[in-house]
């Protein structure tokens, strides 16, 4: 193969991308009920969790994702504006995810659609 196909070659992935990094199972939005789906509630029960790669946005406020540890669940070490470290548990298997937030009362979320 000539230098020149080997550069093209190299181009492309570059500008396509060659790694693909998959979201965790517990990225999306999810709430209690389908009502908290789109609104901003103020309790576990009545907003949505907003969870990405990198931060967590609940009812808590926004925080960001520190250390991480996984086995069956996910365990995070949240940094949290205004609250400081917050530990969470994130249990998602299919479209149901088990939260624990702050050692509270463990609720049982749905992936809103």
């Amino acid at each position: 193969m000539s230098a020149r196909k080997v550069l093209m070659a190299v181009a492309c992935v570059a500008v396509t991308g060659s790694v693909s990094h998959a979201d965790e199972a517990f990225v999306g939005r999810w709430a209690v009920k389908p009502e908290a789906c789109h609104g901003q509630g103020s309790s576990a029960a009545t907003a949505a969790l907003v969870a990405t790669n990198t931060s967590l946005w609940w009812f808590d406020g926004y925080c960001r994702i520190g250390k991480m540890y996984k086995a069956r669940a996910v365990y995070v070490q949240a940094h949290c504006s205004g609250r400081g470290d917050v530990p969470v548990t994130l249990d998602a298997y299919g479209d149901r995810m088990r939260v624990t937030w702050n050692r509270a009362k463990v609720e049982e979320l749905r992936r809103c659609k």
